[in-house]
């Protein structure tokens, strides 16, 4: 793959990771009782702006996911994806206090090693 083209799929997978933090951010916001009404927590959820701009930017990614499809394979492209889950897990270490066992750190920079691979293939 040439830089340029994992420069965009890198694009791609940190916008993933962001959209999974701004979900969370809504689920934070999110206060649901047992004897809740589904329309209520659609309401609830609806009107929550970290859900909305979670959709957004979930759906302006799959538009440029498919456009970079158009000239990327998606063998090439579709590992680089795995990046989102290490940004997703450091937002979650950032802003939600979340803790990381070492064993996952090893597994973090496993997956890091491994793009580094495969982007050199």
């Amino acid at each position: 793959m040439k830089i340029s083209e994992i420069s965009m799929v890198i694009i791609f997978s940190v916008g993933m990771g962001l959209g999974q933090l701004l979900l969370k951010f809504s689920a934070q916001n999110q206060v649901i009782y047992k004897n809740n009404s589904w329309v209520f927590r659609l309401t609830s959820l609806f009107s929550d702006w970290y859900f909305l701009l979670g959709v957004l930017v979930y759906g302006l990614l799959l538009v440029y996911w498919v456009w970079l499809l158009t000239f990327i394979p998606l063998s090439k492209a579709y590992p680089f994806t795995l990046l989102s889950i290490v940004i997703a897990a450091l937002g979650g270490v950032v802003f939600f206090n979340e803790s990381l066992s070492t064993t996952f750190l090893i597994g973090l920079s496993i997956i890091g090693l491994g793009l580094v691979i495969l982007g050199r293939g």
